[in-house]
């Protein structure tokens, strides 16, 4: 892939926003629908806002016709929305419920899709009142940002490229007393000098708090001979990334050395069973069994993994709880992990792009993940 090797990462996303408009159109086409209307109300729902306009601001909504697309935006976001997309930039004038009425009134448009889990009830009952029967669209917008193209693709390897550089300088000044906080401000600090965005709330978890899978950092110093489990995530052009590694402030003890040694056996049994058409159950079975061949099953705890994007959490998911199917172009985190009360815990992920044949890995190498300073 070399979707930014020119230099021109916003051309590349505007005709990435094009071409998701017509297969948009062609689907209401198709299904029967007039149009379909993406909501952002300040935050609300920015993510399928920009996937389908390339406009990333706080408030805006965007109709889709089977003929045309507008972007109704108010005075503060005028100039952005032009620079930013390639549709047609409408100035609101009463408002987004107010303003999505008039045009479909204008254009006679009664059979309306929008999405129901991201549209407020208050927002859905004034676009929907009078003679427009309003339907839930979210599996179009789902399914379609589900599937990840190359522009999306290069932005995840880009965010990657940019937390792997963030953490190596990072754990350059990484000293026995830090505390949790002192790193995950050094490491938000390192992402932002290096271009990118800080993503989710980010897990720093030292020593015994290791065994909390989500734990958030804290006051706690990490103290020499412990081992650090960070869990973080870099945006680029909105797109996420999603790694964790580990570190230790001088020798680990040799369990430590052992489980990460375990965790990568189970990472590449996993993630050498990504391809179009694989069971998402099974390939956390895969990684599970691993686990359990050395007495470690039950400290796995959650899921293998999940796709994201936009958002940090999308489909598909690789759990035993529910058994998606994959895609070519599903793109997908591997992170088994093992949590011991009175020890501590640590995880491995990465993150895969699904192909026909097999998977891409989008992050850094894996060997490369224990680091001791």
């Amino acid at each position: 892939m070399a979707a930014f090797k020119d230099g021109r990462p916003l051309m590349k996303i505007k005709d990435a926003v094009r071409g998701r408009v017509e297969r948009l159109k062609k689907a209401l086409a198709d299904d029967g629908f007039d149009a379909f209307v993406i909501v952002n109300d300040e935050g609300s729902n920015w993510e399928s806002l920009y996937y389908m306009s390339g406009f990333r601001g706080t408030s805006g909504v965007l109709a889709v016709f089977r003929d045309s697309a507008e972007l109704v935006l108010d005075s503060r976001y005028i100039s952005q929305g032009r620079e930013q997309s390639p549709l047609h930039v409408l100035s609101s004038r009463s408002g987004i419920a107010e303003d999505v009425r008039d045009m479909l009134s204008t254009r006679g448009a009664s059979k309306m899709l929008c999405e129901a889990g991201k549209t407020s009830h208050a927002m859905w009952e004034k676009m929907s009142a009078g003679n427009t029967l309003l339907s839930d669209g979210t599996e179009y917008i789902c399914g379609m940002r589900r599937t990840k193209d190359e522009v999306e693709a290069e932005c995840i390897k880009e965010a990657a490229r940019i937390a792997a550089l963030a953490f190596t300088q990072a754990l350059e000044h990484v000293r026995p007393g830090m505390t949790e906080k002192e790193f995950e401000a050094l490491l938000n600090y390192n992402i932002a000098l290096s271009g990118g965005e800080t993503g989710f709330d980010m897990i720093v978890a030292s020593g015994v708090r290791g065994a909390m899978p989500h734990a958030r950092a804290s006051d706690k110093t990490i103290r020499a001979g412990e081992c650090v489990t960070v869990d973080f995530g870099v945006r680029f052009n909105g797109y996420f990334c999603d790694i964790t590694r580990n570190f230790c402030v001088g020798s680990p003890d040799g369990m430590a050395s052992d489980l990460h040694e375990i965790l990568k056996n189970a990472h590449r049994r996993a993630a050498a069973m990504l391809c179009e058409g694989a069971s998402g159950t099974g390939i956390h079975n895969a990684a599970l069994n691993v686990l359990e061949e050395a007495s470690l099953g039950q400290y796995f705890t959650h899921g293998l993994g999940h796709g994201f994007g936009l958002e940090i959490h999308e489909p598909p998911f690789l759990s035993s709880r529910r058994d998606d199917i994959l895609k070519a172009g599903d793109v997908v985190t591997v992170e088994p992990g093992v949590y011991i009360d009175g020890w501590g815990g640590l995880r491995l992920e990465d993150d895969y792009l699904v192909t026909e044949s097999g998977a891409e890995r989008l992050t850094g190498n894996l060997d490369q993940s224990f680091f001791c300073r």
